[in-house]
């Protein structure tokens, strides 16, 4: 799946990694992210380049360790 913009919703979020919605809300809890709106249930985004940096620091990093062993 190529996803090109800014920001990323938590269903594309979802999609693009492969987890659930409550994985999100475990793993990203201290991300960096827009909300829009004061309400609970109000849409949150999540920056694109943030995104890139923590998949590579949390999945390539620990795939190539495994594949080397």
């Amino acid at each position: 799946m190529q996803i090109n913009q800014e920001y990323l919703s938590k269903r594309q979020l979802k999609d693009l990694l492969g987890i659930s919605y409550s994985t999100i809300h475990r793993k990203f809890k201290n991300f960096p992210r827009l909300k829009l709106g004061e309400a609970k249930n109000s849409r949150v985004l999540f920056p694109r380049p943030a995104i890139d940096q923590f998949i590579e620091r949390e999945f390539k990093d620990k795939n190539s360790d495994s594949v080397s062993s």
